[in-house]
């Protein structure tokens, strides 16, 4: 009788540090994927600030190249007019420092976009990154060809404070004429092949935030399969352990103390398998939000480079419309004609181009997309309920709705959700265990369904009771597995994608609120869960505190 004590004592150690042992290596792999993912969604972020400062880069280069061709524009008729003043003996200084100016600033520009530099805005600067596309670079180099033959003449004549030399100015004048539509087509081609250049970075840019979010999923998944893996190994030690505690109470009477202790032991491991189920859901979850969150963030990001783009433009416009102001108050009216002109051409352009209507509607769209990102949010806070640990009054279509958005990456690839509700369902519950609940079915309501179907929801009161239906038109269960499907561990999933907790702790919510869970299933049909649970939970009850004390009950219709 001593040796056989203590034989099974060996062999219950033996199991016990296995048991560490799997857990530990569970814990260091699962710490293992953990660090992957949050390396991948970081990395994600750190393409998002990228992608920013490249669109603020770009946005910068097709300023200056707008720039580029307003100083052209402005050198040309400048010129002009000079040419006209030196022959109907009208003053000139005014229009020869216009042109200086303008035509200094070209140029200054045009080696801006070359090797970079900094270009004045108002009362700040701003970095101009020097153009390195191959495509850009060779609209650059056009327009640089364009001007080089003449730019020697052009400044020289630009340096002279008086036109002394006509023959230069002659010359001037004439290339101006004959190049000017040239220069500027030019010109456009670079403004167009800068935009093309910067829209094309951030669709590769986008593609890369793909590719990480998905490798952030396989990574996911990879840890699933893991965890599922290291529960099959546990569940093996507990069935072990089983069969050993009941061998001992059959032969050692004595040894009750012992026995109880190992009892114990499988409890407790019991509760961290639960655990670990909860986690899956939480990953679950996590990845369903990361999902839905990645696209408004994703085009919210990519309108706030164009809104950007659109303040620079109306912001230079409003500088000249100042301008404008304090010429008009100060009485300097030299320039007036060449003001208005040059306002009167940006105006066109923004007309053209409707650059208020854009941005008004660019930044609309931003606000849809963060009221979408706020709804997730807001969805997810009214889910988690941590603050809720006590019975409450709620409204269960409420709680419905939040599962139903948690679980919205897996069941909008896979059902349709018709949902019939009785208005203003409210019944007392524990918040979060509930919506645990919703959640499960809902979530083996969609992987049920092999193709597309449909998953029905429905809620009604019963006298004195809340009933909640969950149906689906998925392959159904089979009889002989219908009266197991609530026992821990057991499941009718491939392996791997299943740990069998989920209708466990399904039916161990609904007992602790007092109710029911019926189910109905037909093979290649579908299958339905009926719950019902008191509208007002029993205030003599102490096992609703407690949570030891109640019975649920369950019903099975084949």
């Amino acid at each position: 009788m001593k040796k056989s004590v203590s034989q099974g004592g060996t062999h219950h150690h033996q199991n016990i540090s296995t048991q560490t042992t799997i857990s530990t290596s569970g814990y260091v792999e699962l710490i293992a994927y953990a660090a992957l993912f949050l390396t991948l969604v970081t990395s994600i972020f750190v393409v998002n600030i990228f992608l920013s400062r490249q669109s603020n880069d770009d946005a910068a280069q097709v300023y200056c190249a707008t720039r580029q061709q307003r100083a052209w524009q402005k050198a040309q008729k400048n010129l002009s007019q000079t040419h006209i003043a030196c022959y109907t003996q009208l003053p000139i200084d005014s229009t020869v420092r216009e042109y200086a100016a303008a035509i200094r600033g070209f140029d200054r520009l045009n080696d801006i976009l070359k090797v970079g530099g900094r270009l004045m805005l108002d009362e700040d600067s701003v970095q101009i990154a020097p153009v390195v596309e191959t495509q850009a670079l060779s609209a650059l180099q056009r327009l640089e060809n364009l001007w080089a033959p003449a730019r020697k003449d052009l400044l020289t004549l630009a340096a002279s404070a008086t036109v002394a030399d006509t023959a230069l100015l002659e010359r001037s004048l004439e290339y101006t004429v004959r190049r000017d539509d040239a220069i500027l087509d030019a010109s456009e081609n670079l403004i167009v092949t800068l935009q093309r250049t910067s829209n094309e970075r951030i669709g590769q840019l986008q593609t890369i935030q793909v590719v990480a979010l998905v490798l952030s999923l396989m990574v996911f998944a990879a840890m699933a399969i893991r965890l599922a893996v290291s529960l099959r190994r546990r569940d093996s030690v507990i069935r072990r352990n089983t069969e050993e505690i009941l061998q001992q109470r059959n032969q050692l009477a004595t040894e009750k103390e012992r026995v109880e202790h190992l009892l114990d032991d499988l409890k407790n491991t019991q509760s961290q398998l639960i655990q670990s189920e909860k986690m899956a859901s939480l990953g679950q979850m996590v990845a369903g939000i990361a999902h839905e969150v990645n696209t408004p963030l994703g085009f919210v990001m990519n309108n706030i480079s164009i809104v950007e783009r659109n303040h620079g433009i109306l912001a230079a416009a409003l500088a000249d419309y100042r301008s404008l102001d304090n010429m008009l108050r100060t009485g300097a009216l030299e320039s007036l004609e060449s003001m208005l002109e040059s306002i009167a051409e940006q105006m066109e352009r923004i007309e053209e181009f409707e650059l208020v209507a854009r941005t008004q509607s660019t930044l609309a769209e931003s606000t849809i997309g963060l009221e979408r990102i706020q709804e997730l949010i807001t969805n997810l806070k009214n889910f988690s309920r941590l603050d809720e640990a006590d019975v409450k009054s709620v409204n269960i279509n409420d709680n419905i709705d939040s599962a139903l958005m948690i679980a919205a990456n897996i069941v909008k690839y896979k059902a349709d959700v018709m949902k019939d509700y009785a208005p203003n369902l409210v019944a007392e519950c524990y918040p979060a265990q509930l919506n645990q609940v919703f959640l499960n079915l809902i979530t083996n309501a969609a992987q049920a369904i092999k193709e597309r179907g449909v998953i029905a929801i429905k809620t009604v009161t019963d006298q004195s009771d809340a009933v909640i239906k969950i149906s689906d038109t998925g392959s159904g269960i089979a009889p002989e597995n219908l009266k197991k499907i609530f026992e821990p561990f057991f499941t009718t999933k491939p392996v791997g994608q299943g740990t069998g907790l989920g209708l466990s702790i399904v039916y161990k919510i609904i007992e602790r609120h007092n109710g029911n869970i019926d189910v109905e299933s037909v093979v290649g049909s579908g299958t339905t869960f009926t719950i019902r649970i008191p509208l007002r939970q029993p205030r003599k009850d102490k096992s609703l505190v407690s949570g030891n004390g109640s019975t649920a009950i369950y019903n099975i219709h084949g």
